[in-house]
């Protein structure tokens, strides 16, 4: 046991109950607080407790949060959607909030991957492969077919392939979204975990190509490229990376563009934890000021197909 007791927000949707199940399964804390803002979901089966909370975005959403501290004598925090970590980064909580401590990435990872313009403008400034992006509503797309996106984080939400003849008609809707390039093909997809400690120390990295159903991976099979792996170190040495991201990329005839960073652990996290990349416990135990141990990087053509349980297959 690293912490008397954990609080996860967002404990209903997958990544929460992820998170939960790792961490009851290593043991990181005494009790497992979890909270939502609804009650209908599975994480009362892995969290001793769980608590309602208001929206990110409301005035009380930190009265709650300091109460729940208080009643349960919280002492470490994971946030878990991309609209509480930019409320906790906004308040300037990423390390701490009242006497508990907090899981998240460093501040400029996490303003970088929270806004998906400055993702892009991040990309160029450091001469990086990124897909071309612009603003809806104040410059035209570059071609067609492209992709509309959300400017902030909603994960795969609200994304639209556009054709010439319905962009204009979509636009009008979406002012302040994104335009993005179309990376073809569709079956070149790769998302990438990556772990730093502290400043200086060893990149940790998984890479799996993946297949989508829904927005979500629905297989997965890890790879190892080169071209990948340069183009993840330079990342996250330009975002200054402490902590946990996962960067979305395709591969085409250019070579690797990274489309999307999420400032936060992945959906993947549970079945990548399995393989021993254990970015959840490295980030608990280094918070803690322990250290994490080796890794050993799973076998290149470990495959995982998620289905209730993910089904994790080595290489013949």
């Amino acid at each position: 046991m690293i912490y008397q007791a954990m609080l996860v927000t967002g404990c209903g949707g997958d990544i929460g109950f992820a998170l939960g199940c790792i961490a009851r399964e290593s043991r990181l804390a005494g009790r497992l607080i979890g909270c939502d803002m609804h009650a209908d979901h599975p994480g009362k089966l892995i969290f001793d407790t769980c608590e309602l909370v208001p929206s990110a975005d409301t005035d009380d959403y930190f009265d709650r949060l300091e109460g729940l501290v208080k009643q349960y004598g919280i002492d470490l925090i994971v946030p878990m959607s991309e609209a509480e970590i930019e409320r906790f980064a906004d308040a300037g909580f990423l390390r701490n909030f009242l006497s508990a401590d907090v899981i998240a990435a460093n501040a400029l990872a996490v303003r970088t991957g929270l806004d998906k313009f400055e993702t892009y403008g991040m990309l160029k400034r450091n001469n990086l492969p990124a897909p071309w992006t612009c603003i809806v509503g104040e410059d035209e797309p570059l071609s067609f077919p492209c992709i509309i996106k959300p400017r902030r984080g909603q994960g795969g939400k609200g994304i639209i392939r556009v054709q010439t003849e319905n962009a204009a008609a979509i636009a009008q809707a979406r002012r302040g979204d994104l335009w993005q390039e179309l990376i073809l093909p569709d079956n070149a997809e790769f998302t990438c975990g990556l772990y730093r400690a502290t400043a200086g120390s060893e990149l940790r990295t998984i890479v799996f190509a993946r297949q989508l159903q829904g927005g979500i991976t629905k297989t997965a099979e890890v790879v190892e490229d080169e071209r990948i792996e340069t183009l993840l170190r330079e990342i996250a040495d330009a975002v200054e990376l402490i902590g946990a991201i996962n960067v979305q990329l395709r591969i085409d005839s250019e070579g690797p563009k990274v489309f999307e960073i999420n400032p936060r652990f992945s959906s993947t996290v549970g079945f990548r934890d399995r393989l021993g990349y254990r970015d959840f416990v490295w980030s608990v135990m280094a918070r803690k000021g322990l250290a994490i141990g080796d890794y050993r990087a799973p076998a290149v053509g470990t495959k995982v197909y998620r289905g209730t349980f993910p089904l994790i297959v080595p290489p013949v």
